[in-house]
């Protein structure tokens, strides 16, 4: 039962693009929702390294603004470009909820371009995000020998 238990938390992470780009106020909903309840957040306008070092502490789930659009008289991104996870020790169920979230938030008009990893107790793979689609798609893509 051990090993089952541990089969269903993963460590997902990588960066998707939202094209277009998404208008901050959008997504808004979803900082409050449980799901990303002190997990979301969205980095600072100045920030252009998609890949922060490692040694950085950041989010689990980050937007990350689209550094073309500016600010608005508050300070904040006008719009999201990307979405960018590092996210450990999560269940599939919960890395779906989030998805399925943003999906509905960014709208049927926007393509998702990019994928996320994923490594679990048995399998390692990828997550697509498809336009109009409800679910993201996960590929298995740990190695058979057999």
């Amino acid at each position: 039962m051990g090993n089952e238990e541990a089969s269903l938390e993963y460590s997902v992470w990588g960066t998707i693009e939202l094209h277009p780009p998404v208008p901050l106020a959008q997504l808004w909903g979803l900082a409050d929702q449980d799901a990303f309840w002190n997990k979301l957040a969205t980095t600072p306008h100045e920030a252009d390294d998609l890949e922060p070092p490692a040694t950085a502490r950041q989010p689990a789930w980050e937007f990350v603004p689209d550094e073309d659009a500016g600010t608005d008289d508050q300070g904040r991104p006008r719009t999201i470009r990307y979405l960018r996870v590092n996210d450990q020790d999560v269940t599939r169920a919960e890395v779906d909820r989030r998805l399925r979230d943003v999906a509905r938030s960014v709208g049927a008009n926007h393509a998702f371009h990019g994928r996320l990893r994923y490594e679990g107790y048995t399998d390692d793979g990828e997550i697509w995000l498809r336009s109009g689609s409800g679910s993201p798609v996960w590929r298995d893509t740990t190695p058979r020998y057999w």
